[in-house]
């Protein structure tokens, strides 16, 4: 276990708090920042090894690995199909689809080599959507098929998809300041400490800190989909 020594806080690990039943506080960039910096050894008002900027960054940088681990952050664009367009663009930040729909309806997730196993011609077919497709090639466009040919063949199309969190900045709280997530704030101290560590060539505690984060991100993973008071019936159980 890693106590962090600290004048101010003496804070130790916030998903222990949890354990105990007590209220775990969100820790804001700033803080992440001075909390980096009490474990490297960095907290002197002068002659600071590591500028704000360089601490900044890591902590970002760590904040998109997280994100692209867990899948935890998620949001919704919604967008009209267009006569004679068979790709459209996800918006900026775009990792994966979680769920597309077609006019309030759910619809399928194709390969293109699927695709290409039902018909040699499938990409020069035309219709009302029945799949879409994420082709590798522009893995930030979706696609689908049959692609609308006329006016009746467009619909709403709602996606649902996984992204990257907003950019921290000094007020602001990782994974979008969402509540079930503040348990894993601390995640990105270690993470910037990790890095600093390496610059320092201290690998040691740089392989103390990279466990450490590595092993709040997993229970991230594995928390952020729990929903204890979810009772499905048999039917639709998924």
């Amino acid at each position: 276990m890693i106590i962090l020594r600290s004048r101010k806080t003496m804070k130790i690990f916030c998903l222990l708090l949890v354990l105990f039943g007590q209220n775990c506080h969100a820790l804001t960039l700033s803080e992440i920042r001075s909390d980096v910096r009490s474990l490297i050894t960095d907290a002197q008002a002068t002659r600071q090894r590591f500028t704000n900027t360089e601490l900044d960054f890591w902590i970002n940088e760590g904040q998109k690995i997280a994100d692209v681990k867990t899948t935890c952050i998620y949001k919704s664009t919604t967008f009209q199909l267009s006569a004679g367009t068979t790709y459209y663009q996800m918006p900026e930040g775009f990792l994966a689809i979680r769920r597309v729909t077609r006019d309030k309806l759910s619809i399928q997730e194709m390969t293109p080599a699927g695709l290409d196993g039902r018909s040699a011609e499938w990409e020069n077919a035309s219709g009302y959507p029945t799949y879409y497709f994420i082709n590798f090639s522009s893995r930030t466009q979706i696609g689908f098929a049959p692609f609308p040919n006329v006016v009746a063949d467009t619909a709403t199309i709602v996606v649902d998809y996984f992204t990257y969190s907003d950019t921290l900045v000094d007020a602001s709280v990782p994974f979008n300041g969402n509540q079930d997530l503040i348990p894993f704030n601390y995640a990105l101290v270690f993470y910037g400490a990790y890095m600093a560590s390496i610059i320092d060539e201290r690998y040691d505690k740089a392989k103390i800190f990279m466990d450490s984060f590595t092993s709040v991100t997993d229970l991230m993973k594995t928390s952020c989909t729990l929903r204890p008071n979810y009772l499905p019936s048999g039917i639709g159980k998924q």
